[in-house]
C-alpha cells in the first residue's frame, strides 16, 4: 500500500485536525503517516491511530507562540531562521527517503515546499480560501474596519484593491526559505502568492458565494475536527441543570491562536450573564482565574465540539475555520471575534449570510458584547439563518472530497 505523508504545523489546532479528518477518509486506500515539530497537538494524531514522526529540530512552546503572534501580525519576529529551515528540510528529506510518499499533504509548513519538490513528491495544500490568490483576485472588500457605513465601505474596498495589487507584484519571501530552497536545487516561483501554492490546493472552506478557482485548486468544503474524545461526564449534567433553570448554554472557544487577555475579558463578560458557559480554553488560564468566573462558567482543555451541536444555544468564537464550521454545523448562531484578517473574513461572510454577529477584539466587552449576545440568543432571523446554513452544509463531506482529490492526483 502506498504512503501519503501528512505534515501540518502541529502547533496549529485547525491544521492538525483538518489533516486528521482527511487522513481518516484516506486510510482505506493508503498508509497515512504524520510528521511534525511541535508536541502541542501531536497527541491528537496518535489518539486517532496514526503513526507520528517527531522531526527535528523540535519547536518549543515559546517558539510556537511566537509563530502564532507573527501570523496574526501581533509580532515582528518568527522562529523560522535559515538554520531552522535547513534542519527541517534535512529531517523531512530523510523521512521522504524512508517512506517514499506518493504525496505530501501540508498546512502552512513552508519547509515542505522545498522538501517535497526536492524529492519529486506531489505537494497537496489543504488551505482556507481567505487571502489565497483566487480570493484576493475576486473579493471586492476586506473587513479591515468594522461596520457598514460609508467610511467603512470605502476603507474596506480600498484595502481589497491595494492588497490585490500588492499580491500581484510582491516577490518578498523569507530569506532562509529561498536560500535553503536553492541549496536543495529547488527554484521557488517568483511571486510570493505562487510560491505559497501546492501542486494541488484543496479549499476547505464554507462556500457562501460563487468564486472561480484556477486549475490547480479544488473547493472541497468544510473540514473540521471530530475529536476522538467522549464528552466529559459532567457536561450532560451541566446541560440538564441549565435547561431546568432555563439558562441558555453557550459554547466559547478561541482555538489555538488566541491570547489570555481576550479569553479572560470574554469569560468575565459571559459570567455576568444568565447563561451556562462550556469553554475549552484551559490552556489560556491559570488556577487563580477560575474563582472570579463564578459557578456557571465551566472550563475544559478540549471538547469534542461536534457532540455539542444539539446541546448549545449559541457560540462565541474567534472566527478560525474550524470553529466557524463547527458553529455552522450546529445550526446555532454565533458571535465572532476575529483576531486576525483570515478570521475576520470568515466571520464577515457569516454576518453577510445572516447567522452571526461580528465584533472586533476592542468591541468584545461591555454593552457591545452583551447586545451581540442577546441577538444570537433571541433574534429569530439570526436563528433561522443558522438553521438554513446547517441544512446547506448537511450533504457536504469536505474531508471525503479532499481524500478523493488526493487519490485522483496520486493515480493520475
Amino acid at each position: 500500500m502506498n504512503t501519503v505523508l501528512f505534515a501540518p504545523e502541529t502547533f496549529n489546532l485547525a491544521e492538525t485536525t483538518r489533516a486528521i479528518e482527511v487522513a481518516r477518509r484516506l486510510r482505506d486506500r493508503y498508509e497515512c503517516v504524520f510528521a511534525g515539530y511541535s508536541e502541542r497537538y501531536a497527541g491528537l494524531i496518535e489518539e486517532a491511530g496514526f503513526e507520528y514522526h517527531a522531526l527535528t529540530p523540535p519547536l518549543s512552546e515559546e517558539q510556537a507562540d511566537q509563530a502564532i503572534r507573527f501570523d496574526q501580525g501581533a509580532g515582528l519576529e518568527h522562529p523560522f531562521t535559515p538554520e531552522m529551515f535547513r534542519e527541517r528540510v534535512e529531517s523531512e528529506r530523510a523521512l521522504n527517503a524512508l517512506l517514499r510518499p506518493a504525496a505530501t499533504v501540508i498546512g502552512s509548513t513552508l519547509s515542505q515546499f522545498v522538501s517535497a519538490r526536492a524529492d519529486g513528491v506531489p505537494l497537496v495544500y489543504v488551505k482556507p480560501f481567505a487571502y489565497s490568490w483566487p480570493h484576493l483576485r475576486q473579493t471586492s472588500a476586506l473587513p479591515v474596519v468594522q461596520g457598514h457605513g460609508r467610511l467603512a465601505r470605502a476603507v474596506n474596498t480600498t484595502a481589497a484593491r491595494l492588497l490585490r495589487e500588492t499580491a500581484r507584484h510582491t516577490t518578498l519571501k523569507p530569506r532562509g526559505w529561498v536560500r535553503i530552497a536553492q541549496e536543495n536545487g529547488v527554484r521557488l516561483p517568483r511571486r510570493t502568492v505562487d510560491a505559497l501554492d501546492g501542486d494541488l490546493n484543496l479549499v476547505a472552506s464554507i462556500r457562501l458565494r460563487p468564486y472561480l478557482l484556477p486549475p490547480n485548486y479544488r473547493w472541497v468544503g468544510p473540514v473540521y475536527a471530530h475529536l476522538d474524545h467522549e464528552l466529559p461526564p459532567e457536561v450532560p449534567h451541566l446541560v440538564r441543570k441549565a435547561r431546568k433553570s432555563q439558562r441558555p448554554v453557550v459554547y466559547f472557544a478561541m482555538g489555538s491562536s488566541a491570547n489570555r487577555d481576550i479569553v479572560l475579558r470574554v469569560l468575565r463578560e459571559l459570567s455576568r450573564l444568565p447563561v451556562t458557559v462550556l469553554a475549552p480554553v484551559a490552556r489560556y488560564l491559570i488556577p487563580d482565574d477560575h474563582p472570579e468566573l463564578g459557578e456557571h462558567v465551566h472550563v475544559f482543555d478540549l471538547l469534542p465540539a461536534h457532540l455539542l451541536n444539539d446541546q448549545i444555544d449559541a457560540s462565541v468564537i474567534h472566527g478560525g475555520e474550524g470553529t466557524v464550521q463547527t458553529a455552522a454545523a450546529s445550526g446555532k448562531p454565533f458571535v465572532g471575534i476575529g483576531l486576525q484578517f483570515e478570521q475576520r473574513w470568515n466571520v464577515d461572510e457569516c454576518v453577510r449570510f445572516g447567522n452571526a454577529v461580528g465584533l472586533s477584539p476592542r468591541q468584545a466587552h461591555g454593552e457591545s458584547l452583551r447586545r451581540a449576545f442577546e441577538a444570537v440568543l433571541h433574534d429569530p432571523a439570526l436563528r433561522a439563518r443558522a438553521q438554513d446554513l446547517r441544512e446547506h452544509l448537511a450533504h457536504t463531506d469536505g474531508a471525503r472530497n479532499a481524500a478523493d482529490h488526493i487519490h485522483a492526483l496520486v493515480t493520475a
